[in-house]
């Protein structure tokens, strides 16, 4: 039996995006004085909440939830620290965009 090469892309892809969420929510824990900041913690929440988005509308307001008791911040807390960690993957994105992507467009294009 051989798995789709597909599948096991995705896989990994989920499973990268898992761990780099979980960093960054570490790190974004601890600018917005979150506890429980361990990697294994944030992990659960990451995984939690990379699941629970997929709920529309209300998937958001279970995520903030996850992090207020999971992390033991309030509700304002709760909700900086998803902003703040949405802004940081934006930031994140647009760096990987310049440095690896911008380089492209410096390469000479031959004309036709």
């Amino acid at each position: 039996m051989q798995i789709d090469p597909t599948i096991l892309m995705y896989l990994a892809q989920f499973v990268v995006g898992l761990l780099v969420n979980a960093l960054l929510l570490g790190v974004v824990l601890g600018w917005t004085k979150g506890e429980n900041r361990e990697f294994g913690d944030t992990i659960v929440t990451a995984l939690i909440n990379a699941l629970v988005g997929l709920i529309p509308i209300i998937g958001c307001i279970i995520q903030w939830y996850v992090i207020k008791t999971r992390h033991e911040q309030t509700w304002g807390g709760a909700i900086s620290t998803w902003i703040v960690l949405i802004i940081v993957y934006f930031v994140i994105l647009a760096v990987v965009m310049i440095l690896f992507l911008g380089g492209l467009a410096l390469m000479p294009i031959p004309l036709p």
